[in-house]
């Protein structure tokens, strides 16, 4: 399990893709606007702005407050454990 920032987490194994959200590319905010249509949305940025998107295997889009490369470098610690 990844800690996402105020204690979500997220089953390492389950996630396809992280994107970097600060950077307002059309496909990710498109792939975000689609999920919310959808229902398949998971904030858990507790009310502060979304910096990065995970993609689950799920279909669930993930919106989580630390930036990618925390994200990151925390789902590589959960491996080597």
């Amino acid at each position: 399990m990844v800690n996402i920032g105020f204690s979500n987490f997220v089953n390492e194994e389950k996630i396809i893709a992280i994107a970097d959200l600060s950077t307002k590319s059309q496909p990710i905010t498109r792939a975000v606007k689609n999920a919310k249509d959808m229902g398949m949305v998971i904030d858990a940025t507790m009310g502060r702005k979304a910096n990065t998107v995970i993609f689950a295997d799920s279909g669930h889009v993930i919106l989580a407050h630390p930036v990618k490369e925390t994200i990151s470098k925390r789902i590589e610690e959960a491996k080597q454990c």
